[in-house]
């Protein structure tokens, strides 16, 4: 007895060796002692042997039929071998030899939920709460059936009462906090949202999912929690490899303005920007806390900075720190870490910060004053060096040759993204495999823009837990059925139009052991991506190539991805109709078309740009920027200057609003464009979980989700829905026989 009583308590402990220990001791007095034989299956269950756990706790069942625990147990083992069914009349029978126990009414939720019986689910949750109404796995398990279901304030509530009965430390808190904040983004409710999945990294800092889950949330926030704990949190988000800072850029601009002086400093240029000067001097305490401000410099290094008045700010900054270059070189010295992260920045933003002729004289004066110093020597040569990379980059000045081989810990960052990466991928460029030279028209002339304005230039990339092809491809399409996926165990990926392979780092985080090819019209493009593949570690197929020339490929695929690419041919039917057939009869295709409802602004835009008659090139681009920023954008460009467009760098705003070839579409005219190619029309993604929801409340209807019209009409009454571009779904449409 003593041995069986030790056995439990160390179970208890999770000292599973020592009661493993005990418990054969007994059985080796008493070969048939239930309590023993599950002791024996609950440390192999909570070591990893399922199968052995099962025919200890049958062997202890045999002994006592009727103990709920070992019932229990039976069912939570099938549960771990994925019998689902099995699991699920164990739990039940645990809960009927005795009735009061809650946990296996609410594992028996559980797995009902997982098998798809939502009826079954609830009444089991219900029966669980009825007995223990803080138990918290039957609340985190029915609010996540009730999410399900799309009842989001009842699920957000069951997920709220879990977060106040779950104490810190709790190992569900975490689970309660991210569902809590998961339901909160699908009401709409970014604030209260964030707050409870800032409080969940908090909660489980190893969780890596929850990291990104919470940048993932952040993308054009406008708000940010006001707690020291949050801004801590962004600083360690910034540092994570798998997150997009970009994402993160205007949270950390609404962490700045909760304090009171930047906040009205950024408001005052905002309101008069021309008037930047004496703004600035009346506000320089302001000023000057902003730019030391370590989440500022951080955002400088990391990530374009999207607010026009922080811009302007900048601007003026560079130019005194230009003019303390020629006249006090030696003071620079002190601000030598501001000056980097400026020139960081303008790096990132390919120098879109206007700037006029007699500025850009004094940085040739520069230039030629440090091309006869010697780099060793000399009053403020890192920061002189820093001021002349927050012009231009480095690589265009006579300067590059010489800094190859400078040593400067302050400069090592800069100088290896604006010498020796670029220098790699020239190299790699060089061993780039071309399918056939661009012939077409349209095609010769978008390769060019990409060849001088790669897009977009980025620097990590938010990456998740790739998944199988089947369940990656239902969790981007929900309603439809897993029975119509293919159990592709490593599926063949072609990305047509891949640019400098954000896009390919995305399918690549998808897709688990996808084997991808990606094309792209521009060398240039294909460079960085490659670099940036490498750097990922993997491994990727790049070839420059042509949609258009992609017959030539003897071998079909089981996902296309084309994001952004078939709107810029000159016949995007054409190209559309070249992917299709590229496809496997049982292929998927997932497209970024633009949308003529959600880029109203840009054809304003364009109207502006053709009446103003700027320029396709880096000065007409920083010319219309400079007019929108001082003059003020007119209300039909809003848009076009919001901080969730791309008009916050060279190659973005190109992009956006200088493309040489662009076509819009309705999703009426997508629906003609899919069926011109034999495509079916699968779905249409969201840009955020409450716009999804809020169609699934206006729309009930069987297949709205598949309902071209029905979507259409609804983006007509909720312009901004699927912002500027849709990110639809189809595939071949099934042969009738």
């Amino acid at each position: 007895m003593a041995d069986l009583q030790r056995a439990v308590a160390l179970l208890n402990g999770g000292e599973w060796d020592q009661a493993q220990l005990h418990a054969e001791r007994v059985l080796a007095v008493r070969p048939a002692d239930p309590s023993a034989q599950n002791v024996l299956g609950t440390v192999a269950m909570n070591t990893g042997r399922a199968e052995d756990a099962l025919t200890w706790f049958e062997r202890a069942a045999a002994g006592q039929p009727r103990n709920p625990f070992i019932q229990f147990n039976l069912g939570e083992a099938h549960r771990r071998m994925l019998a689902y069914p099995r699991a699920a009349k164990f739990f039940q029978r645990a809960a009927a030899l005795k009735p009061d126990f809650a946990e296996a009414h609410a594992a028996a939720g559980d797995i009902f939920r997982m098998m798809g019986q939502g009826a079954d689910a609830e009444r089991s949750y219900q029966s669980a709460l009825r007995q223990s109404p803080a138990l918290l796995n039957a609340l985190n398990g029915y609010g996540l059936l009730l999410l399900q279901r799309g009842d989001l304030g009842s699920a957000a509530t069951r997920f709220q009462v879990g977060c106040a009965n779950a104490p810190i430390g709790h190992p569900m808190r975490p689970t309660l906090l991210t569902n809590l904040g998961v339901s909160l983004l699908h009401l709409g409710q970014g604030l209260p949202a964030l707050n409870a999945l800032a409080q969940a990294v908090e909660a489980a800092q190893e969780d890596d999912e929850g990291w990104r889950r919470l940048a993932s949330a952040l993308r054009d926030t406008r708000v940010a929690p006001g707690t020291a704990a949050f801004r801590g949190i962004l600083l360690r988000l910034f540092e994570r490899v798998d997150i997009n800072p970009r994402n993160l850029a205007t949270a950390a601009i609404a962490v700045l303005r909760q304090d009171e002086n930047i906040n009205a400093l950024l408001d005052a240029i905002a309101a008069a920007p021309r008037a930047l000067g004496r703004t600035l001097e009346q506000r320089a305490d302001a000023a000057s806390q902003l730019v030391q401000d370590p989440l500022f410099q951080t955002l400088l290094a990391a990530a374009p900075i999207p607010d026009a008045a922080i811009e302007l700010l900048l601007v003026q900054l560079r130019a005194d720190l230009l003019t303390a270059a020629h006249d006090e070189p030696a003071s620079l010295e002190e601000e030598l870490s501001l000056v980097v992260a400026i020139a960081r920045q303008a790096f990132l933003n390919e120098y879109v910060f206007f700037t006029g002729a007699e500025e850009q004289g004094r940085v040739d004066a520069l230039i030629a004053q440090l091309d006869h110093d010697e780099f060793e020597c000399g009053a403020g040569v890192a920061a002189r060096i820093a001021v002349v990379a927050a012009y231009r980059p480095l690589t265009s000045t006579p300067l590059a040759a010489r800094l190859h081989d400078l040593n400067h810990p302050a400069l090592a960052d800069l100088l290896c993204e604006q010498l020796v990466e670029p220098a790699e991928e020239a190299r790699l460029r060089s061993s780039l495999p071309l399918l056939k030279p661009a012939a077409d028209a349209t095609s010769l002339a978008v390769q060019q823009q990409y060849e001088q304005n790669p897009y977009p230039r980025w620097t990590r990339c938010s990456l998740g837990v790739p998944l199988p092809f089947r369940a990656a491809v239902q969790s981007a399409l929900p309603e439809l059925p897993a029975r119509e996926i293919p159990e592709t165990e490593a599926p063949r990926v072609l990305i047509a139009g891949c640019g400098t392979g954000l896009e390919t780092l995305r399918v690549a985080g998808a897709y688990r052991d996808a084997s991808i090819l990606a094309i792209d019209l521009s060398g240039a493009s294909l460079g960085y991506a490659m670099r940036k593949s490498r750097e990922y570690g993997l491994e990727v197929q790049h070839m420059q190539a042509d949609i258009l020339d992609l017959p030539a490929l003897s071998e079909r695929f089981d996902l296309i991805d084309s994001f952004g690419v078939i709107h810029h041919m000159a016949e995007p039917a054409k190209g559309l109709k070249v992917l299709s057939e590229l496809l496997k009869p049982q292929g998927f295709i997932f497209l970024g078309l633009y949308s003529e409802i959600g880029r109203r602004a840009v054809v304003e835009a364009r109207h502006h740009i053709a009446e103003k008659q700027y320029a396709d090139t880096a000065e007409g681009i920083r010319a219309l920027r400079r007019e929108l920023m001082l003059a003020g954008a007119p209300a039909q460009l809003q848009d076009v200057v919001s901080p969730a467009s791309d008009f916050w760098t060279l190659s973005d705003c190109r992009d956006l609003l200088f493309h040489v070839e662009e076509h819009r579409f309705t999703l009426p005219q997508i629906g003609d464009l899919l069926d011109a190619a034999g495509l079916e029309f699968l779905g249409v993604q969201f840009g955020h979980a409450a716009d999804r929801t809020r169609y699934r409340a206006e729309n009930r209807q069987a297949g709205a989700m598949r309902d071209l019209q029905r979507l259409h009409r609804h983006e007509v009454q909720h312009p901004e829905i699927f912002g500027d571009t849709y990110r639809l779904w189809a595939r071949p449409k099934k042969m009738l026989r």
